[in-house]
């Protein structure tokens, strides 16, 4: 669903502390492809991580679900896993 999605930058305090883990996210694009609501479903166990996975679809372009040939809303999923290289 996402036309165009950019990984969250990885949180410098995170770095530091050897932070990892996955962060899954559940939220509605409206029939615009505006995300108007959003949650974590699953955390990392960091909230340096779950924040920055959260504030991270704000980088992301979304085409709306469609319905009939019209934009709707609808409920998604995303993970963003959170790596130390």
């Amino acid at each position: 669903m996402p036309d165009s999605c950019d990984k969250p930058q990885y949180p410098e305090l995170s770095r530091r502390r050897n932070e990892t883990g996955k962060v899954a996210l559940r939220f509605f694009i409206d029939e615009t492809g505006m995300v108007v609501m959003r949650q974590v479903e699953r955390s990392s166990g960091y909230q340096l991580l779950d924040n920055a996975a959260a504030a991270g679809l704000s980088l992301c372009k979304f085409r709306p679900a469609t319905f009939d040939g019209k934009p709707t809303g609808a409920w998604t999923r995303m993970e963003y896993v959170f790596r130390l290289e």
